[in-house]
Order: structure tokens, then C-alpha cells, then sequence
């Protein structure tokens, strides 16, 4: 309960993103990632498309680590929970019918006594054209979102987050040393830069995004050909 008034505070107060260390071992079109997850909380992203991208797949490793709790975000509900018990995974939806998407992100909390814990993701690395590209909705309001791509870099220059809104706001959580790094964007520019290297993403990262505009479209144009 400690860990879920936390998470709430941080959406409404506009927070967050967690630090994952992730690497990418596959330039082919299937490749998998691993992320660490360090005791607290974490924010990731699912990086890869799955054979099953529900949240009892991806997270199975994890139900040996009781405690271990799992936070989806939405824009218009707030959060749903699941926790690990007794080498299950429950909480107020079916985990197996509850998805994770590249884009997407969830907080992922580590209960400290169980140390450093790795996921990895297995799957399709995703890919789009100029006549389908990938497309995440940038909703007005508070959404945590993620690359669909899994690179690492700045998120507008080097990951194509779409032109940004006057006030809009970034939020990258440091799960190391449990706080956020944001930035906010006015008079033209994000200050500071999201290529700081605070705000930098990694592979498997997520971010809180606070778009004080219209919804749009993030998309992106990518083969593992390029």
C-alpha cells in the first residue's frame, strides 16, 4: 500500500521514469533485452514484441520474488496493480489478459530484501514504414510512455518524440537514487536538454510525459536493415 500511494503521488504531481540498465544483444529482427531492476521502484518498458506480451508472460521470472509489485498507468483510470505471492502473480485485472506493449511502461517495485533482480524479453524487434509506421498516442494529460524502438538516446532527437507543447514536461525517474529528473519545455526548447545525460533513455526505460497540449502521435519510421 506504501509503494501504491507513492506511485499515485508521483502521477499527480506529474513524476516519473525509472533508471533500467538494458542491452540489446541482436541486430536480427528477434533479439532480446535484459533489464535490471534495482530494490525500489523501476520504470520500464516492454522493448520487444512477444509471443505473449501479457503481464503473467513478461514478468514470470519475477514470481519467485514475493513482494515484487507491478504498476500500469492509464491516462483516464489511473493505476491497476498486481502482486507477487506465492509464486503468483494477481491483483484487479487478469494478469494474462492485461498487456504490455512496446511504448508503453510499467513501475516495477523490488522489495529490498530480495537485491537486484533481471527480466528478459524475448521478441520481434519492432519495425515500421513511411506508409505504416509505428505509432504511440501522446494523450493531453499525464501517460507514461516508452520507445517503440528499442534505442537508447534522447528522446526527441535521437527517438522521435513529436514536437513538444509550451509547458509540456518530462519526468525520468533515478530508481539508484529514488528521484525524478525532469524537464520542461518553453519559449521553443526543453530546459534542460533531453540529451542531458540524466534524461537520457536506455533500452527498456519508460518516462512520465505530461503534455499540456493536444493529443498526437508519436511515431517513428524504422527497419533493422538501416
Amino acid at each position: 500500500m506504501r509503494t501504491k500511494t507513492l506511485l499515485l503521488t508521483a502521477a499527480l504531481s506529474a513524476a516519473g521514469v525509472a533508471t533500467s540498465m538494458a542491452q540489446v544483444y541482436s541486430v536480427n529482427a528477434v533479439g532480446y533485452v535484459n533489464t535490471t531492476l534495482t530494490p525500489g521502484l523501476n520504470l520500464i518498458s516492454n522493448p520487444l514484441v512477444a509471443s505473449d506480451n501479457s503481464i503473467k508472460a513478461l514478468f514470470s521470472s519475477l514470481t519467485a520474488v514475493d513482494g515484487a509489485q507491478i504498476f500500469k498507468f492509464d491516462n483516464q483510470k489511473g493505476y491497476t496493480s498486481w502482486v507477487i505471492d506465492f509464486g503468483e502473480i494477481s491483483g484487479q485485472q487478469d494478469p494474462a489478459k492485461t498487456t504490455l506493449m512496446p511504448g508503453e511502461g510499467v513501475f516495477v517495485s523490488i522489495p529490498a530484501a530480495a537485491g537486484a533482480q533481471t527480466i528478459t524479453f524475448i521478441g520481434d524487434v519492432p519495425q515500421g514504414t513511411t506508409a505504416a509506421p509505428l505509432s504511440t498516442t501522446v494523450p493531453h494529460g499525464l501517460s507514461i510512455l516508452s520507445s517503440q524502438v528499442p534505442q537508447a538516446g534522447a528522446a526527441d532527437a535521437d527517438l522521435g518524440l513529436p514536437a513538444a507543447s509550451e509547458d509540456d514536461q518530462f519526468f525520468k525517474y533515478d530508481a539508484a537514487n529514488h528521484k525524478y529528473n525532469s524537464s520542461v519545455f518553453s519559449f521553443g526548447e526543453w530546459s534542460p536538454a533531453l540529451s542531458d545525460a540524466k534524461l537520457k533513455l536506455n533500452v527498456g526505460d519508460a518516462f512520465f510525459y505530461s503534455n499540456a497540449g493536444t493529443t498526437r502521435n508519436w511515431t517513428r519510421v524504422f527497419s533493422v536493415n538501416q
